[in-house]
């Protein structure tokens, strides 16, 4: 059905990717049947719908896709958990940043949904060790956690590449709570471990209503450093 992509729609695709992730939000154009869609050129008798990552090429197009049309911004954790899995239910593809140029990049949503999972973790992790550390919310209880949506019966940390982050997650049942820094040596050698004794998980970059990272300790550690599970055997 989708054959292979060519050089510039897989740069095209890894460029909506990483743009997506690091500013956490697409936008779409929608009209009175829902999100904009067009005709696969690609794969005759199938729609695309359409993204974009700058909210200027949204509002460009957004008269030539729908009548009375609406620029709608999706959170990228609301994109992955609801939007692309609803795609995937129609059989529909994902048009990534098309714009008047020749090169129109389609996607299967699935594809998608795994391609910015790995970047999510991916843009976590290189901003972990740019800054050295990681942040978590405290109280004297201890640690924030959250229940797993994916893993039954089992706990997640919740963590931050940035103070920011975790600052704008003291809301609710957490208001109380205190941004933490945990320095990034203890936090492979020591809080990752402790999950992995307590069989909890890591919550990357965790926001509410969307999708979450459900993260194993032993794969974060792998990937932050990868001598630190050798050291811990």
């Amino acid at each position: 059905m989708h054959g292979a992509m060519r050089i510039p729609e897989l740069s095209q695709r890894d460029r909506f990717v990483r743009r997506a992730v690091a500013q956490k939000r697409v936008w779409a154009v929608a009209g009175k049947d829902g999100l904009a869609r067009v005709a696969s050129p690609d794969n005759p008798g199938y729609d695309v719908t359409l993204f974009w990552t700058a909210e200027s090429e949204a509002y460009r197009w957004a008269d030539v896709l729908a009548t009375n049309p609406r620029v709608k911004m999706i959170p990228v954790n609301e994109l992955i958990a609801e939007v692309l899995p609803k795609l995937a239910e129609l059989d529909r593809f994902v048009g990534l940043d098309w714009s008047s140029e020749p090169i129109e990049c389609e996607v299967a949503p699935n594809d998608l949904m795994a391609r910015m999972r790995h970047e999510g973790v991916e843009s976590f992790l290189q901003r972990t060790r740019l800054h050295g550390s990681v942040w978590m919310l405290e109280d004297t209880d201890g640690p924030a956690l959250l229940a797993a949506k994916h893993h039954p019966n089992r706990l997640m940390l919740p963590c931050w590449a940035s103070r920011a982050e975790a600052e704008g997650r003291l809301e609710g049942p957490w208001s109380d709570m205190l941004a933490v820094e945990i320095p990034l040596h203890n936090f492979v050698h020591v809080t990752l471990p402790w999950l992995v004794d307590q069989n909890w998980l890591v919550a990357a970059e965790y926001a509410p209503g969307g999708d979450t990272m459900e993260i194993p300790p032993l794969d974060l550690m792998r990937r932050i450093e990868p001598g630190a599970l050798a050291k811990s055997a």
